[in-house]
């Protein structure tokens, strides 16, 4: 199948003009033959991912997170993401990043956390944000809320900040790196936030605001993306082998008493 078909298709799904301003979504690394035998589809590409692709016999990989965000000028061979462009392009892969548009459109990252939570109700807060808020099933004290959405997003590890002590029914959710949108939105318009990447001063806000936060982590909140590409590719990749990376990872690792 034609590499152009495949972009086609997807971004007529997932535009790349929903992307943020600073984002760098879009065809990142040509494939060396623009017929695509087979794609690989993952969260982030380091060098596992470029090596799985190969073993694979995929030519295309389409992760969530860009390879590049600024202006390359080098390229080495031992630090990333230098490494991974010349292994990619060594072996012929494309690489191409479906991010924020994907967290923002319709059916997308945003709106399948929802729908994984069973949130009711949901509402778009404004156009083109990736931010949703929706009711629980039920309402829920707040340590019970917190258990729901470890469940849900089946994490061994989760933070929060427990800012008051209401029964949690309205859920504000945003995945990845979206803690700061606490500053923007009504506080009264949700019950509890979840998102990832929560920082200290973010944190210490919420406490002292009275606002319930989860940081289920930047990875369990996105590690659903490549599923949902592979949904829209299934439908009309036919000819083309789909294949869901094992190399995805959470880089952290936590120490225990």
């Amino acid at each position: 199948m034609d590499i152009n078909k495949i972009i086609e298709t997807l971004e007529a799904y997932f535009p790349l003009s929903l992307q943020e301003g600073w984002d760098n979504s879009g065809l990142q690394i040509s494939p060396e033959n623009s017929s695509i035998k087979g794609i690989l589809l993952s969260l982030d590409v380091g060098l596992p991912t470029v090596e799985e692709a190969v073993r694979k016999g995929c030519n295309l990989i389409i992760a969530h997170h860009p390879l590049i965000f600024s202006a390359v000028k080098k390229i080495y061979g031992d630090i990333y993401p230098y490494n991974v462009i010349h292994k990619a392009i060594k072996n012929g892969i494309g690489i191409y990043a479906f991010h924020t548009n994907l967290d923002i459109a319709k059916n997308g990252l945003n709106d399948f956390l929802c729908d994984l939570l069973e949130l009711k109700n949901v509402d778009i807060i404004e156009k083109n944000s990736p931010l949703r808020i929706g009711c629980l099933p039920a309402r829920m004290e707040f340590d019970n809320a917190v258990s729901y959405i470890q469940g849900k997003l089946n994490t061994e590890c989760i933070k929060y900040v427990r800012g008051n002590n209401k029964i949690i029914e309205k859920i504000a959710v945003c995945s990845g790196s979206c803690a700061d949108m606490i500053y923007e939105i009504d506080k009264e318009s949700y019950d509890l936030f979840l998102t990832g990447d929560l920082k200290h001063h973010t944190a210490f806000f919420a406490k002292n605001s009275g606002i319930n936060i989860v940081d289920a982590t930047h990875f369990h909140t996105e590690k659903f993306a490549k599923y949902i590409l592979k949904d829209v590719l299934d439908k009309v990749a036919e000819s083309v082998e789909i294949v869901i990376s094992q190399e995805d990872y959470a880089p952290w690792e936590y120490k225990r008493r």
